[in-house]
């Protein structure tokens, strides 16, 4: 399989609404949502973007939800700037540093933010200051989290918004000829979407056993006997989606395509 980055439609969205984000005046609101179930990408996007794009991003830990200061901190070092002293002087250097870039800035795993008023109001006062783009990525109950009355002033600063939706089968044709250089028509790719309800992780999990079951038999084009060969012991589409809404790690759908 080959380390490429395919243009989802969900990607497409996303990368459509970082650049409004970035075409509007500063004058307007620039804080934009990604956000849906996880295995859908939005992370594999964020990494993507700000690898071929002027732009930084951070990611949030669990720690954040006790320090301020350690948010600030890791906010810095995203930007490669050291951290000073107190609270106040990291916010006044992050905002200095978010000024001095201008470029959009991606906070991951923002759901870890929204779990306390603090930093998210500290998120507004930076885009609110800095008038850089920031966008936040997260899973699909970020929606609903921003949505509290204590974040208002918050959600109501939130000018672009994409929910990631699970992969088509039209994207998982692309993907199979992208990253495996496989042919697969559209009724293949309708069943590969079903098997894995369009889940990112595992469509490319499978399509690491199809890649490899292909090369053994000579064949460059994906047959639906092929994918229901190697899809068996997997669970059923409603075990399937039971386990990745049950958990972020999704360990045992990934182990039963291993």
């Amino acid at each position: 399989m080959r380390d490429k980055f395919v243009m989802t439609e969900s990607v497409s969205k996303a990368f459509m609404m970082v650049k409004a984000l970035i075409d509007k005046g500063s004058r307007i609101d620039r804080i934009g949502l990604l956000y849906g179930r996880p295995g859908l990408g939005k992370s594999s996007f964020t990494e993507w973007y700000c690898s071929n794009y002027p732009s930084f991003h951070c990611r949030a830990v669990a720690a954040w939800t006790r320090s301020l200061c350690m948010m600030l901190e890791d906010m810095l070092l995203a930007f490669r700037v050291q951290p000073v002293r107190t609270v106040k002087e990291n916010l006044r250097e992050l905002v200095r540093t978010l000024r001095k870039h201008g470029v959009v800035f991606f906070i991951d795993e923002a759901d870890r933010v929204v779990r306390k008023s603090l930093l998210v109001e500290t998120v507004r006062d930076l885009a609110d200051i800095s008038k850089v783009p920031i966008v936040l990525v997260g899973q699909e109950s970020i929606y609903n989290s921003l949505q509290r009355n204590e974040l208002g002033n918050f959600f109501s600063r939130i000018t672009e918004a994409v929910e990631f939706s699970p992969l088509s089968a039209k994207d998982i044709q692309g993907i199979a000829k992208e990253l495996c250089g496989l042919k697969c028509d559209a009724e293949v790719g309708g069943l590969i979407r079903t098997i894995t309800l369009g889940d990112f992780r595992l469509v490319n999990a499978l399509l690491v056993r199809l890649e490899k079951v292909c090369l053994i038999n000579n064949k460059a084009e994906v047959s639906t006997k092929m994918v229901k060969e190697v899809t068996k012991g997997m669970p059923n589409p409603e075990q399937l989606g039971e386990i990745l809404n049950g958990g972020s790690d999704q360990k045992p759908a990934l182990a039963a395509v291993a």
